[in-house]
């Protein structure tokens, strides 16, 4: 969500609610562009209902465990060094925006992607299945317009962020080849 377009200030108020919590999340959040993702591996319900549910006991889950288990991602990308950040993300807790909210965003432990922990990735159509070498695993559901229950009035467009994306994990993957020979 870095490559500019016109949109509205509501739109802009949504994106800006997204990216506050990734920045709170990760460091060197400046760096990162970034992406709403549906996972279809993901549960419905936010993996944190697992953690603080008051009618069962507390459960650990690591960071690969929540990351696999969120059905609503933000992918925070970049070039140098390459690598993927994956951030739950819980659109009921954030949407919708407040113009004036300045609470700071509760910050999720993402899950780093990089050289050293990408077991495999595989294309295909608006879908990214990224598997790390620990066997987890998330299908991306990679779409150009989002619209959220919480706010229906105003879709996210992220088409110019799809292509930018796209052409991250072709850059991703070469340098994945390249570091195998």
């Amino acid at each position: 969500m870095v490559i500019q377009t016109e949109r509205s200030p509501a739109e802009e108020r949504l994106i800006a609610a997204f990216r506050a919590v990734f920045d709170a999340s990760v460091m060197n959040f400046g760096s990162y562009n970034l992406l709403y993702t549906e996972n279809l591996f993901g549960r419905e319900d936010h993996p944190e209902v697992l953690i603080s549910s008051d009618l069962a006991p507390a459960v650990e889950l690591s960071a690969q465990e929540t990351v696999e288990s969120a059905r609503h991602l933000l992918v925070g990308y970049r070039r140098e060094p390459v690598e993927m950040v994956l951030c739950p993300i819980d659109p009921a807790a954030v949407l919708p925006p407040a113009e004036d909210d300045d609470a700071a965003p509760s910050p999720r432990v993402p899950v780093l992607v990089n050289l050293t922990n990408l077991a495999g990735m595989a294309v295909e159509d608006s879908t990214v299945e990224i598997a790390m070498s620990t066997g987890r695993r998330v299908k991306l559901n990679v779409q150009s317009r989002v619209i959220f229950p919480q706010v229906r009035q105003v879709p996210l467009h992220q088409q110019l962020d799809v292509e930018d994306f796209y052409g991250f994990l072709d850059h991703f993957m070469d340098r994945v080849e390249r570091k195998r020979r």
